[in-house]
């Protein structure tokens, strides 16, 4: 396990997935009049792409130094897309506004381990610190389970419970 990354972790028989029963139970900080009943959790939907993947783009190059091309989305999305799940806020202006959204693959790592990767999480600056970067990552590593992988990212950490990060 030397070359695994510490952001894996490799799944043990038997591990159960994430209770993620009720969605909005980390948004209940309705701060910068948001109201978390009015968000919505999606799968990447194929058909979409020409209303989702400009909505992507806009959004996570908001916070990076150099954007992502249109073909790196591609590679991602073509290849894994039902492990990209969105945030949409309903109750704004803008219907199905994208809030947040994490893009991941699946696939074997030198031949060995299917290993789960988080490639792209962000979320609006003003719904930050309402646990949706964190129901995302959790929407991404259930389907991976489900897509039987060995190795998933590992939100088991205490921080990642308890500090929310930048995205978060």
């Amino acid at each position: 396990l030397s070359d695994v990354p510490s952001a894996s972790l490799l799944r043990e028989p038997g591990m159960s997935q994430s209770n993620n029963d009720n969605e909005n139970s980390s948004n209940n900080n309705t701060a910068q009049n948001v109201k978390a009943d009015s968000l919505r959790y999606v799968r990447y939907d194929p058909a979409r792409e020409n209303e989702y993947v400009p909505a992507m783009r806009q959004l996570i190059s908001k916070d990076l130094s150099e954007p992502y091309s249109i073909y790196v989305y591609r590679y991602f999305l073509y290849q894994w897309g039902d492990l990209c799940f969105m945030a949409m806020d309903d109750d704004d202006d803008e219907k199905n506004k994208l809030v947040g959204v994490v893009v991941s693959k699946l696939e074997r790592h030198r031949g060995g381990p299917l290993r789960g990767y988080i490639a792209m999480l962000a979320v609006r600056e003003e719904y930050r610190g309402r646990g949706i970067a964190t129901k995302l990552v959790r929407m991404a590593i259930d389907a991976m389970i489900e897509r039987d992988a060995d190795e998933v990212p590992s939100p088991l950490s205490k921080s990642f419970e308890e500090e929310p990060s930048a995205n978060d």
